[in-house]
């Protein structure tokens, strides 16, 4: 079966599911509403009664008495207005035809409470208190019988017995027509209520569709994880396992269950899993160990144990999530190693394929989620509700950025992120993040004070998106931790062991010592989720990972009520201006070109790799070289110029190099000129992918200047030797 097709029967059942939810709500409305109904026509005979006894308990002709026909009216019509309807609340609950006659006989008691009370204008208000507590079936459709039993009441009563309904002996049509149109008045916002309830139940049956459905998936993704999982309370008992680490300890699940994990941890590292378990409870986020554990059968094998302390909103802790993975062979043997290695790649990409699932499955509710608590938004809500809607948004925003931040995570582990390291000016990447960072540090009233005279010589051998992400992040945290109307500072210094230092200082609440170590550690917010201020306790934990696969370091100095200096270390490296050297004019003697001018067209974003090739063709007079630092303006310029040769990064800003290219390849003016990418990326797969494109050729950065004159020099003359043998 398709992903497409799994898909849609995944929608299907959840549809169904949402379907079936919003009829058990409605179902329970209607009998609780009946319920309601059968209290209230059995308190309102009573009342009935009494009103009848109290009003006008006996009628006088001269000197004799009699019970007054209101008292009878009272006992035996209230009676018969009132014992049907209830019986059908016992005998058909929640049925249509129930709400329907409990809507009539309403509307008839109010009739009768009229009467009683010779017309009174204080009773009328009866049959419009009844209308709204009719509105709490949610169903308009029993306001219809309701309403119908009024208008003809008052109608036919006007018209014959006027004292009985509005307490005067002659009144006039129109006092009807006045009265039922009051009622309608009335019905038209009932109608609008009840609309916007069964959407409301509607929203409801679907996000808690959505959200089983989630629970269901990881339920499922839990149970069918290749590797040991459990959940753990915190009085050490396993509260659920998955059947990976029942197969790996050689228990069932029942038996699991009915232990603790230091009952299957080998004697000799109980104390340490004690201290670990600690450890966490104390406030560590997570921990990683490799442990003994005991089978059923008594046979011993080694793990690997990561765990994690799950907590609640108030950051309260609830239990233990713990992932197991057999190490046994690795440790037994080292002819073993490289099986041990493949294990573990296996795991990592297991673990990776299991949080991209994760991501997907936390992503398709969300979108939901989000989706509709925006529209809720925007739809008028009282102040209530939008507190309640914030709150909702705030938190699905909060889960979307942690499942980005643990995605980037797990693909430096697992070696999946790609990163083009070229040199890159940290004056530019720092201008960058400083023009992004200054509305927020506006809104909180806050001075970033940046270097003035930053030596724009300065290049460090990085990714430049990444490097950017780094910085962005730490500008950010230093903003968010620094009081309103406080000071950002920033500073660039050249180490002895040619490393650039770029530190970040705020003059934010400071970082305990104790505390300093656990800094760089996921998930842990150093108690700061006790706080107004937003994070997931991931960013600083992802900037540490970029900055080691970038050969950079990342470090950390605080003082409690003075504030956070964070620093990050980069290698230096040459500007690409000064890997070649401009040729002399008065020494160097250059050939005449013998083909007449040449026009290269050269697309790259970074101004440094500009400069650069511009100098290496400065030898070739011969050469026009034409520049283009986004995609669709070069193009345009392709179009334009028609060049003899293109040179194509693949990072733009606008578009991605290889769109560029098969546009390029695409258009019958362009079709033909050859393309050469120049690149940072210099994996196989995707050096593979350019030239099965339609690129003549893949040169990787940093240039090999020898490599780089050959190919333009063999691409630009196969191209005029073409052109010649047209011509002849």
């Amino acid at each position: 079966m398709s992903a497409l097709e799994n898909k849609l029967m995944e929608q299907d059942t959840s549809a169904e599911r949402a379907d079936q939810l919003f009829h058990q709500h409605q179902q329970e409305i209607y009998r609780n509403t009946d319920k309601l109904f059968a209290r209230l026509m059995l308190f309102q005979w009573l009342a009935g009664i009494l009103m009848a006894f109290v009003i006008a308990p006996r009628t006088w002709s001269g000197q004799s008495s009699q019970i007054h026909i209101h008292v009878w009216a009272a006992i035996f019509i209230g009676g018969a207005i009132t014992i049907f309807p209830v019986w059908m609340t016992r005998v058909w609950p929640g049925a249509a035809i129930t709400r329907y006659v409990i809507a009539v006989a309403q509307m008839l008691m109010s009739a009768l409470l009229i009467s009683l009370t010779g017309g009174r204008i204080e009773t009328h208000f009866h049959v419009f208190g009844s209308l709204v507590i009719l509105s709490f079936y949610r169903d308009w459709r029993v306001l219809i019988p309701a309403t119908l039993v009024v208008a003809l009441d008052h109608f036919l009563r006007g018209i014959y017995w006027p004292y009985s309904v509005y307490g005067v002996l002659t009144a006039s049509p129109w006092r009807s027509i006045e009265h039922a149109g009051w009622v309608i008045f009335e019905d038209v916002f009932l109608v609008i209520s009840c609309l916007r309830s069964i959407r409301e139940m509607r929203f409801i049956a679907n996000r808690t569709a959505a959200l089983e459905a989630s629970e269901q998936s990881f339920r499922q993704i839990f149970e069918e994880a290749p590797i040991g999982m459990a959940v753990v309370d915190l009085d050490d008992r396993f509260r659920q396992v998955n059947a990976t680490l029942c197969h790996m300890l050689g228990y069932s699940k029942e038996e699991l269950t009915t232990r603790s994990p230091l009952d299957v941890t080998y004697p000799a590292d109980v104390e340490q899993s004690k201290e670990l378990d600690q450890a966490m409870k104390d406030g560590g986020a997570r921990c990683s160990v490799e442990k003994r554990y005991v089978r059923q059968n008594g046979e011993v094998i080694w793990a690997t144990r990561s765990a994690c302390m799950i907590r609640d909103q108030t950051g309260k802790p609830r239990h233990y999530l713990t992932m197991v993975e057999d190490i046994t062979q690795r440790k037994d043997s080292a002819v073993a190693l490289q099986q041990a290695k493949d294990e573990a790649d296996r795991a990592n990409n297991a673990k990776s394929e299991f949080l991209s699932r994760m991501s997907h499955e936390f992503r398709t509710p969300l979108n939901a989620i989000l989706g509709f608590g925006q529209l809720l938004e925007r739809q008028n809500p009282t102040e209530l509700q939008r507190k309640r809607l914030g709150h909702i948004l705030s938190a699905g925003r909060h889960l979307l950025d942690l499942i980005n931040e643990v995605l980037d995570i797990s693909r430096i582990e697992v070696g999946r992120l790609q990163l083009s390291l070229e040199a890159v000016c940290v004056t530019e990447a720092l201008q960058e993040a400083l023009d992004l960072m200054r509305p927020l540090a506006s809104e909180r009233a806050i001075e970033i004070a940046a270097p003035s005279g930053l030596d724009p010589s300065y290049f460090v051998l990085a990714d430049r998106q990444r490097f950017k992400q780094v910085l962005l992040n730490l500008l950010t945290n230093a903003v968010k931790y620094t009081p309103i109307g406080g000071e950002v500072a920033i500073s660039c210094d050249l180490s002895g062991d040619c490393n650039l230092r770029v530190t970040v200082r705020d003059t934010g609440p400071g970082i305990a010592k104790d505390k300093l170590s656990r800094v760089f550690t996921p998930f842990d917010r150093l108690g700061a989720e006790q706080s107004d201020v937003q994070g997931t306790g991931l960013g600083l934990a992802l900037c540490q990972r970029l900055m080691h696969a970038m050969n950079g370091s990342i470090g950390v100095n605080s003082t409690v009520g003075e504030g956070s200096a964070f620093w990050i270390e980069l290698p230096c490296t040459e500007a690409p201006s000064n890997r070649v050297s401009l040729p002399d004019k008065t020494i160097t003697s250059r050939h005449e070109p013998s083909g007449g001018k040449r026009t290269i067209l050269y697309v790259e974003d970074n101004l440094s790799n500009v400069t650069l090739v511009e100098q290496i063709l400065a030898e070739q007079p011969e050469i026009e070289l034409i520049t283009a630092m986004q995609g669709r303006v070069g193009l345009d310029l392709a179009r334009r110029h028609l060049p003899d040769l293109i040179l194509l990064d693949l990072h733009l800003p606008d578009l991605p190099g290889w769109e560029v290219l098969a546009q390029l390849k695409a258009d019958e003016r362009t079709g033909r000129i050859p393309v050469v990418v120049i690149s940072a990326d210099a994996t196989a797969r995707q050096i593979e992918r350019l030239l099965d494109g339609g690129a003549r050729d893949y040169l990787t950065k940093p240039l090999d200047v020898g490599k780089f004159v050959q190919v333009v020099e063999k691409t630009t003359k196969s191209l005029r030797g073409i052109s010649e043998c047209a011509v002849a």
